[in-house]
């Protein structure tokens, strides 16, 4: 699920109770949503050159219909030029996908318009392949590129001479998919690609899914007279899920032969690859309740089962294991009550390699120096590293000098890395590193400090609850005086292991809570118990329980503003984006302290989300009825006791705007008339147009000073 945002007008003139007089300089609304973004236009979506002496990045912009072009860093001499001008590839350029570099870094693949096109880097000579493409890998030999096209798989052959052979011929857009994904498998399970090279180049596995049972959702634009209708495959919770089959296909014989069903037993199958230097194709597996993960290997016969786990509960997916020259393997695990990184054995045995901290991404491995490169919560669940594990035990080294959120990538040969770092009340810095030190090569994009000296101060704080310290921070109106009173609105997600506290500068959102506390508000947001990164045992305060188990969290919040002498404990308001549109409309819905709430997005009953997620928490809606009923929101309308305000997108394919009118109808039938809602044409889950961007913030913050 996403998470998104809101703003308000410059003529917007408070003078809240307790507020000061004058409002202290801040960002402008034109700064804040202008294409170029307020903490400037930073280089992102990094692409290594296989030698790791050069990466492909793109200047980040706002603006929807702006296509940037790649650009070329060479390391050496820091010199950058452009290598992708999307502007020559159509009157209407659009941003390149799919951009990839083959193995010997010899080409490089990327999409324009669909059209996947190769490009020679000695001679700059490039050749269009083949058209509306939505997927594409190299092969490992670097030779051909598999890609899907039409919901079929194909593979080119680029020497001696261009040739491409049809893999698969009875795919059918939005109905049967060889190799290409659906909706919910990417969304919910973190699937990138649905076809996978041998390490030889001599196979190809592939994911079929067979869509038809699956609803087909209407989204409706209905802006044109004749109103236009696109469909979308979603398994409500409950309902028929995709039947998903594993294939691979001899590209010497183009025989194919079926691997395993997925669908006879109605799993999940989030993962496959082969393992390295041999035809044994490695698969992951999960039950539809997912209480049973399997990870299997075949072969040349019947499988063999390399790792299982169980929960009562849930247990959660995991990434592939990478494989190292004896024979041992690394695992990204959820085990020992956090994620960590875990070695096993030829034998099978496990030893955790990380501590107790939560391991976010094995990003690489440097077997020659047995090291292992991770990101991980650290040194605490506020942070975000990169740490040097050793593989033979031992502390890990930190390599990120800077405190806070550090997001990295990491060159191939282990030389040097990328760190875009920020904190709650210091803008993102783009560095480039050597790993040897770690030593300052080169900063990229420096922080802008121009709006960092703009930018009211973010309080980290800790909340003592009996489930241990709750994680928090608060924003303050300049001038603060702690004699006066304040009104308050909390930022709220409150999903699983999705915190709010991150110690990372939060972008518009978090520009729009700075415009709130110079309009005389407190900002406050507080991560419940089963928001935490490092405890899977508060996460499991959510099973079958995702209403009070998330509410818990903010009422410990709000008994905690309530005891602070400057808050005005009769206006605290509420507000939130998909699962915290969701938190929001039931915290007005199931608890007494909150005045008034805007919810953004929400789920409004679980019924009505997909099978994946929902049911991973809450099981299937037959198995526990009862807690669906407790958990919904539409049930509760009855009990609003506050002013509520919904915007939602009208083309939302993640929480459909059926969610919202749900919710409206309830109202209805509850005759609640503090209800207010907004509807923004074509707008998905996540806002694109900076228009209807500015809009939802801008009525918001009017909303608030209307309400609160």
């Amino acid at each position: 699920m996403l998470r998104r945002i809101l703003a308000v007008p410059l003529t917007v003139g408070l003078l809240l109770s307790g507020a000061g007089s004058v409002r202290a300089a801040g960002p402008t609304f034109d700064e804040i949503f202008s294409a170029t973004p307020a903490w400037g236009s930073q280089p992102s979506r990094f692409v290594w050159a296989p030698d790791g002496r050069s990466f492909l990045y793109v200047l980040s912009t706002q603006d929807p219909s702006a296509a940037p072009p790649v650009r070329q860093y060479d390391v050496q001499s820091a010199n950058s030029r452009v290598l992708i001008e999307p502007a020559h590839y159509g009157d209407r350029p659009a941003p390149a996908h799919n951009i990839a570099w083959s193995p010997d870094g010899s080409r490089l693949a990327f999409t324009e318009h669909g059209t996947l096109y190769v490009r020679d880097t000695a001679t700059n000579l490039e050749r269009a392949l083949a058209q509306k493409v939505s997927d594409a890998l190299w092969s490992p030999r670097g030779d051909a590129i598999a890609f899907t096209s039409g919901a079929n798989l194909f593979v080119a052959y680029l020497t001696p001479k261009l040739r491409t052979v049809r893999l698969t011929s009875d795919g059918v857009p939005d109905t049967i998919l060889n190799g290409d994904l659906d909706w919910v498998y990417p969304e919910e399970l973190g699937t990138e690609h649905g076809f996978a090279w041998s390490s030889d180049g001599r196979a190809i596995a592939y994911m079929r899914m067979d869509e038809r049972s699956v609803t087909n959702f209407p989204i409706v634009d209905f802006l044109p007279a004749d109103n236009a209708v696109s469909y979308q495959r979603y398994p409500l919770a409950g309902e028929r899920n995709p039947r998903v089959t594993l294939h691979e296909i001899d590209l010497t014989t183009l025989a194919e032969k079926p691997v395993y069903d997925a669908g006879a037993h109605d799993e999940y199958l989030p993962f496959f690859a082969y393992k390295p230097g041999t035809r044994a194709l490695v698969a992951e597996l999960l039950d539809r309740s997912q209480k049973r993960l399997r990870v299997l290997a075949w072969n040349g016969g019947a499988p063999a089962q390399l790792y299982s786990q169980t929960a009562a509960q849930w247990v959660d997916d995991i990434p592939l294991p990478v494989w190292l020259g004896d024979g041992s393997s690394l695992w990204l695990l959820a085990r020992e009550n956090s994620r960590g990184l875990y070695l096993r054995s030829r034998a099978g045995a496990l030893k955790r390699l990380t501590g107790s901290y939560a391991t976010l991404e094995l990003l690489s491995v440097d077997e020659k120096n047995g090291i292992a490169y991770v990101s991980a919560a650290y040194p605490t669940r506020r942070d975000t590293a990169l740490l040097a594990v050793p593989l033979r035990g031992g502390a890990p080294r930190d390599l990120t000098p800077a405190a806070g959120a550090n997001s990295i990538s990491l060159a191939p040969g282990f030389g040097h890395f990328i760190d875009t770092h920020s904190t709650l009340s210091d803008p993102p810095q783009v560095d480039l590193f050597d790993v040897a030190g770690p030593k300052l090569r080169a900063t990229l994009a420096p922080r802008s400090e121009s709006l960092a000296a703009q930018l009211l101060p973010v309080r980290m704080l800790e909340v003592p609850s009996q489930y241990g310290d709750l994680d928090a921070y608060m924003l303050e109106p300049p001038g603060f005086d702690p004699h006066k009173k304040y009104p308050v609105i909390i930022y709220v997600y409150g999903g699983p292991q999705a915190p709010t506290t991150a110690n990372a500068f939060n972008n518009t959102r978090g520009l729009y809570h700075q415009m709130l506390a110079r309009s005389g508000f407190i900002v406050f947001s507080v991560d419940g118990p089963a928001s935490r990164l490092d405890d899977d045992a508060r996460v499991r305060l959510l099973y079958h329980n995702f209403g009070p188990g998330s509410l818990l969290g903010q009422e410990i919040g709000v008994r905690y503003l309530q005891s602070l002498p400057y808050i005005d404990a009769s206006r605290i308001g509420i507000w939130g984006w998909s699962f915290g549109g969701y938190e929001t409309v039931y915290a007005l819905t199931h608890s007494t302290l909150f005045k008034a709430g805007a919810a953004g997005a929400p789920v409004t009953d679980w019924h009505l989300y997909d099978t994946i997620y929902t049911e991973r928490y809450m099981g299937l809606p037959k198995d526990d009825p009862k807690a669906y009923d407790e958990s919904s929101n539409l049930n509760a309308m009855t009990n609003l006791h506050g002013d509520l305000l919904v915007s939602q997108g009208t083309s939302d394919d993640n929480v459909h705007v059926a969610n919202s009118i749900s919710l409206m109808q309830s109202a209805i039938a509850a005759d609640q008339t503090h209800v207010d809602y907004m509807v923004y044409p074509r707008q998905r889950h996540g806002f694109t147009a900076l228009a209807d961007l500015r809009q939802l913030y801008e009525h918001m913050l009017q909303w608030w000073s209307a309400h609160l």
